[in-house]
This record gives structure tokens, sequence and C-alpha cells, in this order.
């Protein structure tokens, strides 16, 4: 199912920007007689990216029920609990069940919003941590180097939007960005652990896509490859999921790794001396019409095309 979304509203009626922004986020009063109003959303269920653009002074009363975080243009104060702050000066978080008020005036709001349960499965799988529950301990960034880093996330992912309609971009931008604000954004529990264990994580990865490298001409399965790096299957798919980029699981892996290999090899093969089927089979496929599926998809040509070359 594709619940990819990318909606655009603009107003300058005072009713009906006070009438979007209720169907929104709740309870909101447009103190103006005249307003201009501005967003631009694009995501799916686990995320999204907006932008709010205020022409007028407003008073927003939300109670969150998903993960916010923020950046603004000045103009934009805010309390949550017995915390206030401004989205100019310092980005800033509202957590799930929290009552956010927020004062925007003649300012540019920029937010990503995380589905919970995306969230914590995400930073479970990057932690290695099946229990671990999702809370951030404050409501700023650890430093100004990681705002820094968040805020230059924020910015790159914007120039990602036309092509968020694509799910395998998609997944890279809210992967980059779940990344982004984990690391920024201090979670509560005892970060050197977390710390410890997303490096783990990270090895585990590391070692299997090398170790899948070496031994892809061979008859291996991922049971061998979690074996090899000294971890379990289902720590190496864990692995896999917090830190894949060119794959989500070990199978995805191997199966890009042969076909590269095979790439490779029909690159630098004699037409007159090789086949299509010997290097197939030399990397693991022994199927020819899905060994050339698989092909195609990588490399948008068919391999008898690419070694005829």
């Amino acid at each position: 199912m594709n619940d990819f979304f990318d909606t655009s509203v603009r107003t300058t009626d005072v009713a009906e920007t006070q009438a979007w922004l209720r169907a929104q986020y709740g309870r909101i009063d447009v103190q103006a007689d005249q307003a201009s109003f501005t967003e631009h959303a694009v995501g799916d269920a686990s995320f999204s990216l907006r932008r709010l653009m205020w022409r007028c002074r407003a008073e927003v009363i939300y109670e969150a029920d998903r993960f916010y975080f923020a950046t603004s243009t000045p103009g934009y104060a805010w309390t949550v609990g017995s915390s206030s702050g401004e989205y100019s000066v310092e980005p800033g978080l509202v957590q799930p069940g929290q009552e956010f008020v927020g004062h925007p005036e003649d300012t540019t709001l920029q937010l990503v919003a995380f589905d919970v349960a995306w969230l914590t499965e995400s930073a479970r799988a990057i932690y290695g941590d099946d229990a671990l529950t999702v809370r951030f301990a404050h409501t700023e960034p650890v430093s100004r180097r990681m705002r820094d880093y968040w805020l230059a996330t924020i910015r790159w992912a914007q120039t990602q939007l036309p092509v968020m309609a694509e799910p395998l971009a998609r997944a890279h931008v809210r992967r980059s960005l779940m990344a982004a604000t984990l690391e920024a954004f201090p979670l509560t529990g005892d970060p050197r652990e977390r710390r410890a264990s997303a490096l783990e994580q990270a090895s585990i990865y590391t070692s299997a896509m090398a170790w899948i490298d070496d031994h892809a001409s061979l008859a291996i399965t991922i049971d061998d490859a979690a074996r090899a790096v000294g971890t379990s299957t289902l720590g190496l798919r864990r692995a896999f999921a917090a830190n894949g980029q060119l794959a989500d699981t070990p199978e995805e892996y191997l199966a890009t790794a042969r076909v590269s290999a095979a790439h490779a090899d029909l690159i630098g093969a004699d037409p007159t001396c090789v086949t299509v089927d010997e290097v197939a089979t030399r990397w693991g496929f022994i199927d020819r019409a899905a060994f050339a599926a698989a092909y195609r998809a990588a490399y948008g040509s068919a391999p008898q095309t690419t070694l005829d070359r």
C-alpha cells in the first residue's frame, strides 16, 4: 500500500486559514484581520516534512500524537510544560502526550514529524535494544555541533522533496533524518551504552558486508554470514536494518553483491569464449531468467548486451 502524500495549501482568508490549521493541528486562534498562510507537507505514515509560512499572528495549542522536531525563522515562541523557547534560536521538540503552546508571528516553520511506533522500531534496531522506549530528556539538541548537524540534515532533506514520491529516495531521506535526530536530541538513559551498542551494530554490518563480498561466489547462506562475524541471524538482520544503505537485509545485500560481481565479469569477458550462463552460474544464479531480471533491475540492460559490448 502506497501511503505517500504531497499536499499544499495557500490561503489569504482568515477563516479558511483557521479551519485548515484546526483540522491539522488542533486548537488554533488566528489573531489577525488579514492572514496569509502556506503549508507544504510531504511524507508517509512513518514520517513527514512540513514547511509552514505564517503571515499573521496566531496561538497554537496542540496535544502531540507524534514526535515533532522544529526550527524556524525569527517569530515562533513556544512553551511545552515548564520549558519555553524560540525556534529560530534553538531547534526544539514536542513529544507524544505533551501539550504544546506556540505563538507564531510572521515566520516560517520547518517540521519533521515521526510516527511513534516507527521511530521506536528504528531506534531499537540501531541500539540493539528490543525493550527501548523512545523518550527524550529535554527539548534542545545536546550540543552546538549536533544542532548544526541536524539543521544541515533538514536543509538537505528539503532539497530531496522533488524525488520523495520514489520509495527508495523517501526511505533514504527518512533514514537520514531519523539518524540525525536520534544523534542530535538527547534520549533518556545512558548515552554511553547506546553509543557502544550502535558501534557494535555498525561493526557487525561492516564485517558482514566484507565477508559476503569475499564469499559471494560460494553457496553461502545468511546463517553462514552471521556465524562468520560472531552474531546470530537475528543480530545480523538487526545490524542491516540499522545501518544498511545499499540494502535493508543481508539477503538483499548478498543478491546485490552477486549481481555486481557478475556485472564486472561480463564487462571483462570475451564473448567468444564466455557465455552469460557461465557467468550467472559462477555467481550462484541457477535460473537464467531470474539472473536476467535481477541484472536488468540493477543496470537497466540485459546481461547479454553487456557481454557483447
